[in-house]
């Protein structure tokens, strides 16, 4: 198959640049806003409207020349020139000084993008910034309404964006706490009505009082270093419903304590009850050895993270293939950027060369070995599969263990194993009748060390992995499928972010095994004279 190519290099099309706004209003008659000039005068035919979002959040600590009902829709837009419909990919950022525009800050991701044919946006959230909290709610109803904007615009007739917007193929993308608000922007857009606060009225989402109707059918919903939990509807914590993918730096001077991996785990988690159904939705995160917070903001000056970081334009970059990969797969359905998403290995060759990264990838079609999420005790097989997990010379206990290794825990849910003495195994027996492993792609796994005195500083994990039918037996070093990385100490005490690691099946049937009659999957300990490594679910994925 032809290598694809670098999705974060310009594609074939030209593009226009184009400011939308709400008319009159008129910042240039605010000294300290100086910088949304810009929004004085938008473009013929981009006069917006504004929304009502007092129910959602005030103001931020800037002097606006709008009270919050009457917020505007405002945003720098890239549109391709040519033919359409175009998919839509719209970026917010998140909070910052707000006598500073933040909203340039992912031009070069919109333009990347409308060079390959997407109609892209960076949306105007600079009037919650400042000194605010627990506003992330309205930063997804924003969102929304201007996905709105460009469905009205779509629909009105001689408006330069009319039939030009293909409202089946959108993206959603956020940063810091715009991350946080594209998952309960994603949320939100199925819903008809919201209480936001248990002191908040009930606020409809139909139209009938001027906020939606939403509904949209969003292809991606990407988080850039998000936060989490800063705004909880009341129905608990949101669950991101849409495909999710998430990418955040190992040396974020901000969001350090990577909360984005607790919206991770609930999105698209194992149905307890039913193991084996599946929303048929995806999800994948990119962890970014070196990389800050503020440096995906190309207007936002490098927070001091404590250590050194990514040159800006590295980070830039790395930014740019993964966020590129993810629009070519989910909006234009180049599917061969799936491989990017789903390792980050397949696009070593766009990455800087000393570059180390840890990817998680999950199918939305899987059955589980272990899930790992029966609770607190010894590893077992995971129903509908039948089979018994033994230990030899290996410490293994299922249980919910901080892996964040700050003050903010994440806890999950996952099998720590521990050794001392070399080989240690843990054979997985299983009932081949009770599943259908041929008829998946990949067995997979994920898999990280800890910085537990066991491990070697700075030294790659590694061990054995040894899959067995009736008749013949697959060996491999999990190293020759992936580097299991030590983590990065620089900033903390060490977050441990498992790599999913994916075996394909066609590799057992080149060695001659027959995949319908794999009957035991173990982990031998046999390279490092001892250890400490977490494991999450084992599962057959395409």
């Amino acid at each position: 198959m032809t290598r694809p190519a670098d999705p974060s290099l310009p594609g074939p099309h030209a593009f226009d640049a184009v400011v939308y706004a709400a008319p009159g209003l008129n910042y240039a008659a605010v000294p300290p806003l100086s910088q949304y000039v810009v929004y004085d005068s938008p473009d013929a035919g981009y006069d917006t409207g504004s929304i009502d979002i007092s129910d959602f959040a005030n103001l931020g600590s800037a002097p606006w020349p709008f009270p919050n009902t009457a917020m505007p829709i405002n945003g720098q837009l890239r549109v391709p020139r040519g033919r359409g419909p175009f998919p839509l990919a719209l970026f917010a950022h998140g909070n910052h000084n707000p006598l500073v525009d933040s909203t340039p800050g992912y031009l070069y991701l919109c333009e990347l993008l409308a060079s390959h044919g997407i109609i892209a946006a960076t949306i105007d959230v600079n009037f919650l910034n400042g000194f605010n909290f627990g506003e992330n709610d309205a930063r997804a109803i924003i969102h929304l309404e201007h996905l709105k904007q460009f469905r009205a615009w779509n629909s009105t007739a001689n408006h330069p964006l009319c039939g030009q917007i293909d409202l089946t193929r959108i993206m959603i993308v956020g940063h810091s706490r715009g991350g946080e608000g594209v998952g309960h922007a994603s949320y939100f857009n199925r819903l008809g009505a919201i209480q936001p606060t248990l002191v908040s009225p009930v606020v409809p989402l139909d139209g009938s009082a001027g906020l939606g109707p939403y509904g949209f059918r969003l292809s991606a919903v990407m988080a850039i270093a998000p936060t989490d939990a800063q705004y909880v509807p009341l129905t608990g914590p949101t669950v991101v419903p849409d495909a999710y993918f998430l990418i955040h730096g190992s040396r974020d001077g901000d969001v350090f304590t990577f909360s984005g991996y607790d919206t991770f785990n609930r999105a698209h988690a194992v149905n307890l009850p039913n193991p084996t159904v599946s929303d048929f939705r995806p999800k994948g995160l990119l962890w970014v050895y070196w990389a800050n917070h503020n440096q995906f903001n190309s207007v936002w000056p490098s927070e001091f993270s404590g250590a050194p970081v990514l040159p800006r334009g590295e980070q830039e970059g790395i930014v740019k293939v993964y966020i590129g990969a993810l629009a070519q797969a989910k909006l234009l359905d180049r599917h061969e950027y799936d491989a990017t998403l789903k390792d980050h290995a397949a696009a070593h060759a766009w990455l800087p060369p000393l570059l180390l990264c840890v990817s998680q990838y999950q199918d939305p079609r899987r059955i589980f070995v272990q899930h790992e999420q029966e609770g607190p005790g010894f590893p077992q097989i995971s129903l509908p599969i039948q089979g018994v997990i033994l230990a030899d010379s290996v410490g293994a206990m299922r249980g919910l263990f901080d892996l964040a290794n700050t003050f903010g825990p994440q806890f999950t849910y996952t099998l720590r194993l521990d050794w001392n003495t070399s080989p240690a195994r843990l054979p997985m027996n299983v009932d081949p009748t009770t599943f259908a492993a041929h008829r998946f792609s990949v067995l997979s796994f994920r898999t990280g060390q800890s910085v537990d005195p066991a491990n070697v500083v700075d030294r790659d994990q590694d061990f054995t992995l040894e899959i067995s039918t009736g008749m013949r037996t697959f060996t491999a070093r999990a190293s020759s499928f992936h580097r299991l990385l030590y983590p990065d100490t620089a900033v903390s005490a060490g977050k441990i972010v498992m790599q999913t690691v994916r075996v394909p099946i066609d590799a057992l049937i080149d060695r001659g095994l027959d995949p319908a009659d794999i009957r035991q999957i173990t982990l031998s300990f046999d390279q490092r004279p001892s250890g400490s490594i977490y494991v999450g679910e084992v599962q057959f994925s395409d």
